[in-house]
């Protein structure tokens, strides 16, 4: 939509508010970083707040198109441009802040500083930019190709409807966390409670859209720039005009490319990147008279090594042994901790033990202690080359594991 209204507006008067919005928004992410704490409460109602702010600049910036297109002269432009040069300004105080926040998350909490993980997060972050702003090229060369002022009103106003709907679904949500409006409150039949479910499901569903009338976009202008049109003095300016055609449809194709690189990034690596890691299975051990027992050998690769215990209430325990890198000890605990519940750990490498939910990675030295994101310590015995567990010390945990 950026590269759209650039192409719609006056280039360098754009360009200003553009980049007071990510002046703005470096600002809200500074206020953030000065006192996490003592701001977090108050930047998030402000948040909220934005959310509702972006969501009425956007409606009445379809309004404006409309009246810019039916009157079609100065003052009606000017004005639409001013409203979405406000609607630039407000949706980069939003979106700004988070982005800048992806980068204090290169270096995950126990990895080294300099790190081939840490660089390959860098890297996508870099690339992940690059791909919005050759996104946004592309698209204002294609919008600007268009033939009629028309045409070229019509995709903004469809460009800046599907932002609109996202940002009236985004208010919803923040209208009802702001206790505005309840969760029961119905239009037309539909809940707020609706509204919030389909936008928790359907998250990508707007840049789809987007990506879309991107598409539509780049069609009409290849199947319009074929052939030139009318008669010329001379073969020179027939030349010429082949040329421009030929330049709107590469850039067509390139809008294509880098939508399609969207739509890669959004669907596969996000699916990758997310995706739960295979599950540990429980390996089996030894139980007599209510001790478990488990071998040091099978334990001893330094590996995860996860274990299972079904209690008479039903409850299954899950707990686990790793050898620690340091010396000839090892951590033992629950498959669960204080902080993150039952999510429980994974291996990832050789030497990573990681917490499913928050991505924290164990030190495993520190395994077997209370703290943080450490799988839970329970008492357990190490003699005759075998680690002995009471199942007593596993039943007083048996409710964590509901």
């Amino acid at each position: 939509m950026l590269g759209i209204i650039f192409s719609f507006s006056r280039r360098k008067f754009t360009m200003i508010f553009t980049l007071i919005g990510i002046i703005a928004g470096f600002s809200v992410f500074g206020v953030r970083m000065y006192d996490p704490k003592g701001m977090n409460l108050l930047l998030m109602a402000f948040n909220r707040k934005l959310v509702v702010t972006i969501a009425c600049i956007a409606a009445a910036s379809l309004l404006c198109i409309i009246l810019s297109a039916l009157i079609r002269n100065n003052f009606a432009r000017t004005v639409n441009i001013l409203v979405l040069c406000a609607l630039i300004v407000a949706s980069l105080m939003y979106l700004v802040p988070p982005v800048i926040q992806y980068t204090r998350e290169f270096v995950y909490f126990g990895e080294a500083g300099i790190s081939t993980n840490a660089l390959l997060r860098a890297l996508g972050f870099t690339l992940g930019l690059i791909v919005c702003l050759l996104l946004a090229l592309s698209a204002y060369e294609v919008h600007g190709a268009l033939r009629s002022e028309r045409e070229k009103y019509i995709f903004l106003f469809l460009s800046a409807g599907i932002f609109a709907l996202e940002y009236l679904a985004g208010a919803v949500a923040a209208l009802q966390r702001l206790r505005v409006i309840a969760t029961r409150d119905a239009l037309f039949g539909i809940t707020v409670f609706d509204v919030m479910i389909w936008r928790g499901a359907n998250p990508n569903a707007f840049t789809f859209g987007q990506l879309g009338l991107g598409l539509c976009m780049l069609a009409f202008v290849i199947f319009t720039h074929r052939h030139p049109e009318g008669t010329f003095p001379n073969r020179a300016l027939l030349r010429k005009e082949k040329a421009r055609l030929r330049d709107c449809r590469r850039w067509s194709w390139s809008l294509a490319v880098w939508g399609a690189m969207a739509v890669f990034i959004v669907i596969v690596l996000h699916y990758y990147d997310t995706k739960p890691p295979a599950e540990i299975q429980p390996e089996p051990y030894d139980m007599n008279d209510g001790i478990i027992s488990i071998a040091l050998d099978k334990v001893s690769d330094g590996h995860l090594h996860k274990f299972s215990y079904v209690t008479p209430g039903k409850y299954d325990v899950r707990f686990l042994i790793v050898k620690k890198p340091a010396g000839s000890a090892y951590g033992v605990g629950l498959d669960a901790c204080d902080i993150c519940g039952i999510a429980g750990y994974y291996e990832r490498g050789d030497d990573e033990v990681v917490c499913r939910r928050c991505d924290v990675v164990m030190n495993k030295n520190t395994i077997g202690f209370k703290g943080g994101c450490n799988p839970v310590p329970f008492a357990y015995e190490i003699h005759g080359g075998k680690i002995y567990i009471d199942v007593k010390e596993l039943e007083q945990h048996e409710k964590r594991f509901k």
